[in-house]
């Protein structure tokens, strides 16, 4: 094996290897999957009103910002399911459903992530990547044969990188506002 085709097995090895340790219930890649290929056959208008997703025993269940979008969206379910499924290329999805939650409803127009910090979420803006770290995302993806996945863990991995980095930065601004209300660092009591 040459040391290239070595070092991608590598980085293939260890991406699994991270995957396998988030993916706690073992589900995960599998509603990873499911929610990708929703958003695609669902297409933008759709999908932009989903917030939240669960596979449960081939449920998936998508909550959506109003009552309007889930009546909508059921009466088209078994459409949507048949897609999902043909893109997985097998019946992973036996049904859908489409519920109403506070979650799905953004605080503001501008929200795309939040953070949640004792029960609380705060909205957050993400942090674009570099070209560097796209690069890098790119490249450990190259392992992925199927492009519509790859393609879909790729754009994944960099929302989820530049929602990372607003946290980072939304964190370090609140720290940075409490030292100029406290500079020596005393403590309420």
């Amino acid at each position: 094996m040459s040391r290239r085709a070595n070092k991608e097995l590598g980085v293939g090895v260890l991406a699994g290897t991270i995957l396998d340790r988030m993916d706690k219930g073992g589900g995960g890649r599998q509603r990873g999957r499911a929610v990708a290929a929703w958003c695609e056959v669902a297409g933008r208008e759709a999908s932009s009103h989903a917030r939240g997703f669960a596979l449960r025993d081939g449920e998936l269940l998508v909550f959506v910002d109003s009552s309007v979008w889930a009546t909508e969206l059921s009466m088209m379910s078994e459409h949507y399911r048949a897609a999902i499924n043909t893109v997985l290329g097998k019946e992973t999805v036996s049904s859908m459903r489409f519920a109403v939650s506070r979650k799905a409803v953004p605080e503001t127009d501008a929200e795309v992530g939040t953070f949640a910090a004792g029960g609380a979420a705060t909205p957050c803006a993400p942090v674009p990547a570099t070209a560097n770290e796209i690069a890098q995302i790119r490249q450990m993806a190259k392992v992925v044969q199927d492009e519509g996945l790859r393609e879909a863990a790729v754009a994944a991995a960099i929302a989820h990188l530049e929602w990372r980095k607003g946290i980072e930065a939304r964190n370090e601004a609140e720290t940075a506002v409490q030292r100029a209300r406290d500079p020596e660092g005393r403590a309420d009591h």
